[in-house]
Parts: structure tokens; sequence; C-alpha cells
């Protein structure tokens, strides 16, 4: 997924949180944390999309 991917999801499931992993550990991603960190503060999205780094977990 791209950063207009997650936006997409973002409006399309306005309740959910949205984590984004597997980020940046496959030779294919090419979104990084930090790109898609920004777009999110720009965008006004951090609340409900999560962007963990490698070995972080997540509690609900």
């Amino acid at each position: 997924m791209d950063k207009m991917d997650v936006y997409e999801v973002y409006k399309a499931a306005p309740k959910a949180t949205i984590i984004a992993s597997h980020m940046e550990s496959v030779n294919h991603a090419m979104l990084s944390r930090k790109e898609l960190r920004e777009f999110l503060s720009e965008k006004g999205m951090t609340q409900r999309v999560l962007v963990p780094e490698d070995g972080e977990t997540c509690v609900f």
C-alpha cells in the first residue's frame, strides 16, 4: 500500500484504528515509516493510524 491507499482506508472506515505494519521489513516496501508519519501529520490522521516501530506492541 502507498500513503494514498492508507488515506482511502482511513476515509472508508471512520471508526477504525489502522495499524501500518511490515514497513521497511520487506524488499518491496517502498513507503518508509518517516514518509508515512509525515503524511499522516499533514492530513491530521495521527489519532487513528498507528505506525509502530519493529518490535513495538499496540495495546487496546
